[in-house]
C-alpha cells in the first residue's frame, strides 16, 4: 500500500518548565542545571520572567488574553523586532485545565536591557522569550509519503517528508531535539511516485554486522531527564507501579525522584563532595563515590525508598495512617539504615579523599567499557557488571582482578580462609558470568608426586 498525506502540520514546542529549560540550555549552551536555575532565578526576582521554579509547561486562558501586550513588548527588542506574529492564533499552550500549581515560564512585560545581562543571562531570556513568541508564529507545513511493501511473510515500511513551508522553524530553529524523520525530497518523490497493488523487484540485500554498545554515559541533560522518569531503571514491577502512580497528575513526571526546585542541587552536591566528576561533559563516578555506594545498604541506593513512602504518604492522606505512625515508622527505618551503614567514622576521614579514579587495563567483558577499582570491588562503569574483590576471607589484587577478568580465571591464590577452622587452602578463582561478574572456584590441579617418598637420581646413565 502507499499514500501521501498532504498538508501536514507540526506546531511548536510547549514553552519551558524549569526541567526542559535546564535540559536545553546544557545542550545548546554548556550551562550547568544549578547555573539555569541560579539565572532564572535572577531573571525572575528582576520581574523579567514569571516564576522559574515550575513543573508546569501550560499556560492559562487568561494569559492569552494578555499575550498582545506581551508580544508586543518583546518586538521593542531588536532581536525580535520584524518578527511575524498572530496573537489571535491559540496554541495547545493555553489550557488552563492542564495548568498546575504554576504556569510554564515566560516572559513579563517587563524587558531587560540586553546589553547589562551576561551571555549566559542573555541565552536563558532569549529561549524563554523564544518558544513563548513561537506560540504565535505559524506551524510547520509538510508533505508525507508512506508505503508498506511486502516481502514474503514480512512487511516493510518506508516514509519521507517534503516541508512546504518551514514555518516556526525558521525562528526557532533550534528545536529541544534533533528532528529525526528523513526529509529527503528525492525519496518522497520516490515513494510518492508508487501504486497500491504494485510489483517491486529487490535489486540488493545487505547484511550489516554490528556489535552492541554500552549505555552511554550520563551528561547533565541525560539525567536530568533520567530524574523525571527514574521507574524506566525499576525492575520491579510494584515499585515501577508505584512511582508511576505517584506521578499520575503531573504532566511532565513520570516516576521520578526531586523535584525541579532540588534536582539541580542534587548533582551539584555530588560535585562538590567528589562524588563525581566531569569529563568532556560526561559524569563520571569517582573512587570515592563508588566506595560510598559499595558502603550503603542496597535499600539507599535504590529508588524503591521514594516509592515507599510515597505510598505512605497517600494512607496518610486517606486517613488509613496517622501523620504520627507515619513520622514514627520514619525515624526508625533511618535510625536503622544508619546503623547497618558500612562506615567507619575515624579522624583518618577529615583527611582529604582521594578521588580518582583506579581505571583496570582489561575492559568489562559484558559491555566493553572501563571498569574501575573501589577498595571493595571492580566496577563497571556502563552496565551492572561488578565483582568483590574480598573472597572467603582473601582480597583480590588489581593483577588478580585483571587477569580473572581478561583471562576468565587467575593463577592458584593461597590464602583463603576455612570456615570451619583457621586454616587456609589455595584456589583458582573463575569469571562463572561475564554478565553479571557472579564468581566460582576451581580446585588447582594436584600434583601426582606430592605425598610420594620418591628419590629422583640426577643423572640418568644408559
Amino acid at each position: 500500500a502507499a499514500a501521501t498525506d498532504r498538508g501536514k502540520t507540526t506546531a511548536a514546542p510547549l514553552p519551558f518548565n524549569l526541567l526542559r529549560l535546564q535540559v536545553y540550555m546544557n545542550r545548546r549552551h554548556k550551562l550547568t542545571a544549578q547555573q539555569t536555575l541560579d539565572i532564572t532565578q535572577k531573571l525572575k526576582d528582576s520581574k523579567y520572567i514569571t516564576y522559574n521554579r515550575s513543573d508546569c509547561s501550560y499556560l492559562s486562558d487568561e494569559q492569552f488574553n494578555d499575550a498582545p501586550q506581551v508580544v508586543a513588548a518583546l518586538k521593542t527588542l531588536d532581536v525580535f523586532n520584524g518578527l511575524t506574529t498572530d496573537t489571535a492564533q491559540k496554541s495547545a499552550a493555553f489550557d488552563s485545565k492542564k495548568v498546575t500549581a504554576h504556569t510554564a515560564i515566560i516572559p513579563t512585560t517587563n524587558m531587560p536591557d540586553l546589553s547589562r545581562l551576561t551571555d549566559k543571562e542573555k541565552a536563558v531570556y532569549l529561549a524563554i522569550a523564544q518558544f513563548y513568541l513561537a506560540q504565535f508564529v505559524a506551524k510547520k507545513r509538510y508533505d508525507e509519503s508512506i508505503a508498506e511493501i511486502k516481502c514474503g511473510d514480512e512487511m516493510f515500511k518506508v516514509s519521507a517528508r517534503k516541508t512546504t513551508d518551514a514555518g516556526f522553524t525558521t525562528f526557532l530553529n533550534d528545536a529541544e531535539e534533533d528532528d529525526e524523520e528523513d526529509e529527503n525530497s528525492t525519496a518522497f518523490e520516490a515513494i510518492s511516485r508508487l501504486q497500491t497493488g504494485a510489483t517491486l523487484t529487490c535489486r540488493e540485500v545487505v547484511i550489516s554486522e554490528k556489535k552492541t554498545k554500552p549505555l552511554p554515559l550520563f551528561t547533565e541533560a541525560t539525567l536530568l531527564a533520567a530524574l523525571v522518569r527514574v521507574a524506566d531503571f525499576v525492575a520491579d514491577p510494584r515499585i515501577k507501579k508505584l512511582l508511576k502512580e505517584k506521578d499520575k497528575d503531573k504532566k511532565d513526571e513520570h516516576g521520578g525522584i526531586g523535584t525541579p526546585a532540588t534536582r539541580a542541587a542534587i548533582i551539584e552536591t555530588l560535585k562538590t563532595r567528589d562524588y563525581i566528576t566531569v569529563e568532556k561533559g560526561k559524569f563520571i563516578p569517582t573512587a570515592a563515590g563508588l566506595a560510598l555506594i559499595d558502603a550503603l545498604p542496597d535499600s539507599v541506593t535504590q529508588p524503591d525508598m521514594t516509592a515507599v513512602w510515597a505510598e505512605k504518604q497517600a494512607a496518610v492522606e486517606t486517613g488509613e495512617m496517622t501523620i504520627e505512625r507515619f513520622i514514627d515508622g520514619l525515624y526508625a527505618e533511618v535510625s536503622r539504615l544508619v546503623e547497618s551503614a558500612d562506615i567507619a567514622i575515624s579522624a583518618t576521614e577529615k583527611q582529604p579523599v582521594k578521588t580518582a579514579l583506579n581505571r583496570l587495563a582489561v575492559k568489562c567483558p559484558s559491555c566493553g567499557s572501563e571498569l574501575v577499582m573501589t577498595p571493595k570491588t571492580c566496577a563497571c562503569t556502563g552496565c551492572q557488571f561488578k565483582i568483590w574483590l574480598e573472597v572467603r576471607g582473601k582480597k583480590l589484587t588489581e593483577k588478580q582482578a585483571e587477569k580473572l577478568i581478561g583471562k576468565g580465571k587467575t593463577d592458584v591464590i593461597k590464602g583463603f580462609k576455612s570456615k570451619k577452622n583457621d586454616d587456609t587452602y589455595s584456589m583458582i578463582v573463575t569469571l562463572k558470568n561475564a554478565q553479571t561478574g557472579e564468581l566460582g572456584f576451581e580446585y588447582p590441579p594436584r600434583d601426582p608426586l606430592k605425598g610420594l617418598n620418591v628419590s629422583m637420581p640426577k643423572e640418568l646413565k644408559l
